[in-house]
């Protein structure tokens, strides 16, 4: 967690807009890779000192299908002068319904089994990007968009630990045609494709919208320097849990304003119970957003993911609170 006492709420999301224009704070993700001197090993372990200092992006959403909660999938990106390097870790709650059967080198059924799929943008002003899969056993597929003849010159390990599998990559500026140089911004994703769930959940960082190969809602890979401190994605990230943390909150506030009215008294006894956990957990979540404010702890991104799930459930409880006093005053009027 990084502290800056100085940061209030206000700041960071002043600071985000500052990078992005304020429309793309919540749209665009940002991923900010730093520069390192020694590279990784690339053996699917993920022990290697870059990797203990690089910030993993997350909060993964639904693409094509498969349930709003996604499993999450967490990502790390560096670079030198010769590769990128990516890593990615596939938390599962169940490693051993893993499916990993491709072994074959550029085979597109590489993504029937669990698998990573990255996609690299590197000129913006130009139509061309690139596809990058891998699952679990290293097995790689890769293409020009929709072209599975291009290959690109790059490595890919993976492993499976007890709670998540993982892979690790090392791609070849060269064979994109173009160099990562600081301050270089590249349209960049990463996409997860789970089948250990049983059926098929399509989930990726950036919101394609129903489909993975959308260059133009992928995030952004901004090429940092070698400075240490804050990483600026982490600020812009921060400052969208900050504006939705925003938003939820008075979107809960007037619900139980509305809950805690006369409007109650409307619910029969066996709707009142169904309604009384809702509205205590939507309190719990406004004061565990008020307790995680007031501990000044504004760059503490887990933090900020934690108390705005919190409060993206409390909301839900009470939409579901809202439409039970709102049939309730519908049958009042009859």
């Amino acid at each position: 967690m990084t502290r800056l006492p100085t940061l209030t709420i206000c700041a960071i999301v002043m600071l985000g807009a500052a990078w992005c224009p304020a429309d793309d704070i919540e749209g665009t993700r940002v991923y900010e890779a730093q520069r390192v001197a020694q590279r990784p090993a690339i053996d699917g372990r993920l022990d290697d000192p870059c990797w203990q200092r690089a910030m993993k992006a997350n909060s993964f959403v639904r693409i094509i299908k498969g349930p709003v909660e996604v499993v999450q999938t967490l990502f790390q990106v560096v670079y030198d002068d010769a590769n990128l390097y990516i890593a990615v870790t596939c938390l599962e709650p169940d490693p051993q319904a893993i499916r990993a059967e491709i072994r074959t080198r550029d085979v597109s059924s590489v993504m029937a089994d669990d698998a990573v799929e990255i996609f690299i943008h590197p000129r913006l002003d130009e139509p061309e990007y690139y596809q990058l899969a891998a699952n679990p056993l290293g097995a790689r597929y890769d293409g020009r968009a929709f072209d599975p003849t291009w290959n690109a010159e790059w490595e890919a390990v993976g492993s499976v630990g007890e709670d998540a599998w993982y892979l690790e990559c090392a791609v070849r500026f060269d064979s994109l045609g173009t160099f990562g140089a600081p301050g270089a911004i590249w349209g960049f994703n990463v996409n997860r494709d789970r089948q250990a769930g049983g059926d098929t959940e399509w989930s990726g960082w950036s919101d394609t919208m129903g489909g993975f190969h959308a260059p133009e809602r992928f995030g952004q890979l901004v090429f940092g320097g070698t400075t240490s401190g804050v990483n600026r994605s982490q600020i812009l990230e921060c400052a969208r849990y900050a504006r939705r943390s925003i938003q939820l909150e008075d979107t809960i506030t007037t619900a139980l304003v509305r809950a805690r009215g006369s409007a109650i008294d409307l619910l029969q006894p066996a709707e009142r119970e169904q309604a009384a956990p809702m509205i205590d957990r939507a309190e719990q979540a406004l004061a565990a957003l008020h307790d995680f404010i007031e501990a000044d702890q504004a760059l503490d991104l887990e933090g900020w993911m934690r108390v705005t799930a919190e409060l993206e459930r409390a909301a839900a409880d009470m939409d579901e609170v809202r439409w039970l006093i709102k049939f309730a005053e519908l049958l009042a009027d009859d």
